[in-house]
C-alpha cells in the first residue's frame, strides 16, 4: 500500500478533508505561565489524548527530522517534548494505558498485563464446569477472549459499535469469577483495576468523557468506582466508549458490517482473507498494514465526530468531550510484522513502517483541522504518547523462544502461569518458604536458553510492586530478557512488555498553540500524564487514588 496522498488544509497536513459543525461546552483554567499568572483567555476546556502504541522517543525525533510527520512537527513547534519519557514496567498495553489515566503503576492499580494471574479469583464460567468451580488461582485475560463473538468486529453485539458503550459486547461468562459470601460473581474489567481514573474524576464533575480503544475489555479505564459504577455490568464513567475488536477476522463480512452500521474509516478498505470467517481463517486486523490502518481509521472517524461535537457515530449532537482520545495500533503492527520494522539499529523505519507512521501523522492532521475549523485549537491541550515501546529495534538481535519449553518446563510442577512477550512474568502455585528461590535456580540452571538476563524477585520485586506473599496479583518472578529475545512461535520480529530501554522509552509531547517550543531532558514517566490532564482542566490531581499513593507529580516544563 502506498503512502497516503496529502494536501495542505489550513496549515495542517492531511489525507482527507473534514466537514465541521456544533458547539463548545466546557470551561476551565489553564496552566500558569512562566510569570505565575493565569491567563483566562487561554483556558483549557478539552484534552485530546493520543497513544501511538510502539512509538519511541527516537521515532518522534526521527520522523520530524525526516519530514515524515509534518503534523507532529507543528505540534512540537508549540509544545513541550519530553526526550526521556518512560512508560510502565512491565511495558504492556494495560498497565501502559492505565498509567496515563490513573497516574499509577501496577504497584497501585494491581494490573500487570492484559493477561495475568490472580491467586484469589476463579476461572471463567465458560472455561469450567460451573461458576467459581476452578480455583482459587486463575488466569485473568482481558482481551478479545471476553467478547461474545471474537470473530466479529462488533464483538457479536452490533449495538456495541452503534451505542455509547462497547463493553456491552463482553460476555460475563468469559470473565474471571470472585467468590464473596459464597456467591460467585464475574469481575468486570473496571472492577479488576484497584484505583479510579481521570474518567471517574471528570464524570463526577459532570464533564463529558469519551475514549476509543482496541477491545471492549478497555472497560477497565472506567476505573474502580464502587460508589457509582455497576458491579455486574459495563462501566459508565466513559460517556462514549467505542472499541471495535482489533483481533476480529480480517474478513469482507466485517468490512461490510462496518458499512452497514453507518460507520466509516478514514483509510481505504483492506484486502481481506478469503478464508475468513471460517475454520481456516488465519488473519485479523493486525495481520497487514492496510488492515490495521483501516481499523485505526474507524476510530479516527469516531474521534472526528466527537471533536465536531457529536457522538462517535456523528448522529447525535452532544458537545465536544472534556477528555477524549484513542490509541493507534498502526505503528505497533508496522514494527512487528516481518514486512515492517526498522532497517538498522538506529531506528530508520522500513517503507511499510514509514507508511504506518505517516498514516498516524495524517490522522492527527485531520483532528487538528477539526479543532481549528471549530475554533477549539486555543482551548485544547493535545497530548501524544505511547502505552509501550517495542523491542528489538535491531532485527538482527531477534531470538525467538518458546516460553512453555524454557520457562514453564524448568520450573516444573510448581509452575502456575506466565505471560511472556519480550519479558516474562511468572506466578507459582506455592510461593512459601524457599519455593521462589528454587524456581529461580531452576531457571538459572536450565541447560537451554531461557532468554533471561536477570531476575527480579524477593524484596526487590516487593519494593517495586507488591509482596507476592501478601498480594494476590503480584508475580513471584520477573524475567528481564536480553535485548532481542521474544517469546513467539510466529514470524513477528518485535514485541513489548519487557523492561529494556526500547520497551519503555516512549514519545511524549504536550502541545497547545500558546506554549513555547521546549525540550525537557530530565526523566519523566507517563504516569505524570494523568495529573497533568486534571490540572489542565482545573481539577485536583489528588482526586486520583494512584497519584496520592505514588506521589505522582504533573509533568514539568508547562509553567
Amino acid at each position: 500500500m502506498g503512502m497516503p496522498k496529502r494536501g495542505r488544509t489550513r496549515g495542517w497536513t492531511t489525507a482527507i478533508g473534514v466537514a465541521l459543525s456544533s458547539q463548545v461546552l466546557f470551561a476551565a483554567t489553564t496552566f500558569a505561565d512562566d510569570d505565575g499568572m493565569h491567563h483566562h483567555d487561554r483556558r483549557i476546556e478539552h484534552v485530546l489524548l493520543l497513544s501511538i502504541d510502539g512509538f519511541h522517543g527516537f521515532d518522534l525525533t526521527n520522523c520530524i527530522a525526516s519530514k515524515l510527520c509534518p503534523n507532529l512537527a507543528k505540534l512540537a513547534q508549540h509544545g513541550t517534548t519530553y526526550a526521556n519519557a518512560s512508560t510502565t514496567k512491565p511495558s504492556d498495553s494495560f498497565p501502559g494505558m492505565l498509567a496515563q489515566v490513573t497516574g499509577g503503576t501496577p504497584k497501585s492499580t494491581g494490573v500487570y498485563y492484559d493477561d495475568s494471574y490472580d491467586r484469589t479469583l476463579f476461572a471463567p464460567a465458560s472455561a469450567s464446569s460451573a461458576p467459581c468451580a476452578s480455583g482459587p488461582g486463575a488466569e485473568t485475560n482481558n482481551a478479545e477472549n471476553l467478547d461474545k463473538d471474537q470473530h466479529s468486529i462488533d464483538g457479536g453485539v452490533p449495538a456495541s459499535l452503534t451505542g455509547s458503550n462497547s463493553a456491552m459486547a463482553i460476555d460475563p461468562n468469559n470473565l474471571p469469577g470472585q467468590l464473596t459470601h459464597k456467591r460467585c460473581a464475574p469481575v468486570w474489567p473496571h472492577n479488576f483495576v484497584r484505583t479510579n481514573t481521570i474518567f471517574q474524576v471528570l464524570h463526577h464533575h459532570h464533564l463529558r468523557t469519551a475514549w476509543s480503544d482496541k477491545h471492549p475489555a478497555y472497560d477497565i479505564i472506567n476505573g474502580n468506582d464502587p460508589d457509582s459504577q455497576p458491579a455486574d455490568g459495563p462501566g459508565t464513567n466513559i460517556d462514549d466508549f467505542f472499541a471495535p475488536e482489533i483481533n476480529s477476522d480480517l474478513s469482507n463480512a466485517n468490512v461490510q458490517l462496518i458499512n452497514s452500521l453507518g460507520l466509516h474509516s478514514t483509510a481505504p478498505a483492506p484486502a481481506t482473507d478469503p478464508n475468513c470467517p471460517g475454520p481456516n481463517c488465519g488473519s485479523d486486523f493486525t495481520s497487514s498494514i492496510d488492515g490495521i490502518e483501516y481499523y485505526d481509521g474507524i476510530k479516527v472517524s469516531a474521534i472526528l465526530n466527537e471533536l465536531n461535537g457529536f457522538n462517535h457515530m456523528g448522529t447525535v449532537e452532544v458537545g465536544t468531550p472534556a477528555i477524549l482520545g484513542m490509541n493507534f495500533q498502526s505503528v505497533s503492527v508496522g514494527q512487528k510484522l516481518k514486512i515492517g520494522g526498522y532497517t538498522d539499529a538506529i531506528g530508520t523505519p522500513s517503507d511499510n513502517l514509514a507508511n504506518s507512521i505517516g498514516f498516524v501523522d495524517s490522522s492527527i492532521g485531520l483532528m487538528m483541522n477539526t479543532l481549528q475549523n471549530r475554533g477549539l485549537t486555543e482551548r485544547t491541550l493535545v497530548i501524544v504518547s505511547a502505552k509501550h515501546g517495542q523491542s528489538p529495534v535491531d532485527r538482527t538481535k531477534r531470538v525467538a523462544l518458546d516460553d512453555a519449553a524454557v520457562i514453564a518446563a524448568p520450573i516444573g510442577s510448581n509452575f502456575a502461569f506466565d505471560i511472556a512477550d519480550d519479558g516474562a512474568l511468572i506466578w507459582l502455585k506455592d510461593n512459601s518458604g524457599n519455593k521462589t528461590v528454587e524456581a529461580v535456580n531452576a531457571l538459572k540452571n536450565f541447560a537451554g536458553d531461557t532468554g533471561i538476563a536477570s531476575f527480579l524477585y524477593g524484596d526487590a520485586l516487593a519494593d517495586m510492586f507488591q509482596d507476592p506473599a501478601r498480594d494476590s496479583r503480584a508475580p513471584d518472578i520477573v524475567g528481564i530478557t536480553r535485548v532481542g529475545v521474544i517469546y513467539t512461535g510466529g514470524s513477528k520480529i518485535a514485541e513489548h512488555g519487557g523492561f529494556n530501554p526500547d520497551d519503555v522509552h516512549v514519545a511524549l509531547l504536550v502541545s497547545k498553540p500558546d506554549l513555547p517550543r521546549s525540550i525537557v531532558s530530565e526523566p519523566v514517566a507517563t504516569t505524570q500524564i494523568a495529573p497533568t490532564i486534571l490540572r489542565a482542566l482545573g481539577l485536583d490531581p489528588e482526586a486520583l487514588e494512584a497519584v496520592r499513593k505514588e506521589h505522582t507529580k504533573s509533568l514539568p516544563g508547562l509553567e
